[in-house]
């Protein structure tokens, strides 16, 4: 009996050995540590994995990794960026050169704002206006004081132009009645004046010969229905005009009309 035991032990020792040799022998050959040897790796088979190389970060948003590729951007110039223009600057106009004041002869513009009233005076059946020196000569003391205070106006030098057809003692004799003959008038209502250009721009004309400039003062007052009216009175008979011309390239000029 004694011996039956003695056997059974030696069988389990032999076993016990031969299992350990084995598993000592797989460890030896490199298959892996001994832990391996539970079975815990997974389902395909017991083999090595293959490492996955580390990555800079998940993907917040679907939870796995993946590869974040950078694409460096080249920053662009915005067609809004107010410091840009996208458009050509347009060539500046050239301005026209400047008429020395003393190439306009003063005394040829008087007798052209003559013939160019009295030539709209004769499209609408009206008589020519004769020009006579006294009154020149009144028209002329004007112009010149207008052109001392650089602007054109009925009142200059202190006194308005029904003080000066009395101090030239012409009120009485240049009284006229109106075109209607409803009405005496005399005083403002009986002189025209303006102040345009002699070689150089004002009120975009730039009147450049003496003709320019007569045509321009007589278009100024065609332009506006009450000196239209003083200039086409049937009953003006004769006038006054006297032109100045500034070194500023002004030119002022007064008409003062008569009774005939």
């Amino acid at each position: 009996m004694a011996n039956k035991i003695a056997l059974l032990l030696l069988a389990a020792i032999v076993v016990t050995a031969t299992g350990a040799g084995a598993a000592l022998g797989l460890y030896v050959s490199g298959s892996g540590s001994l832990a391996d040897l539970g079975g815990g790796g997974g389902g395909d088979g017991g083999g090595d994995a293959t490492p996955t190389p580390a990555t800079d970060g998940g993907d917040a948003e679907s939870g796995g990794d993946r590869t974040t590729t950078t694409t460096a951007t080249t920053p662009t110039e915005s067609a809004t960026d107010e410091s840009v223009s996208w458009t050509d600057t347009p060539a500046a106009t050239p301005t026209p050169e400047t008429v020395p004041p003393e190439s306009f002869d003063e005394s040829n513009i008087e007798t052209l704002v003559v013939e160019e009233i009295n030539e709209r005076r004769a499209e609408l059946g009206k008589d020519s206006l004769r020009a006579l020196p006294e009154i020149d000569r009144m028209a002329g003391n004007h112009s010149r004081r207008m052109a001392a205070q650089r602007y054109a106006s009925h009142a200059a030098g202190g006194y308005t132009t029904e003080e000066r057809y009395r101090r030239n003692d012409l009120h009485d004799r240049c009284r006229m009645a109106d075109d209607t003959n409803t009405g005496i008038q005399g005083g403002s209502a009986i002189e025209t004046v303006t102040k345009v250009s002699a070689g150089s721009e004002l009120n975009g004309r730039n009147n450049r010969d003496d003709r320019a400039v007569a045509v321009d003062a007589v278009e100024n007052w065609f332009d506006e229905p009450a000196e239209r009216e003083k200039l086409l009175n049937r009953n003006a008979g004769t006038l006054g005009v006297a032109v100045v011309v500034t070194e500023r390239n002004r030119a002022y000029v007064t008409v003062d009309l008569c009774a005939g």
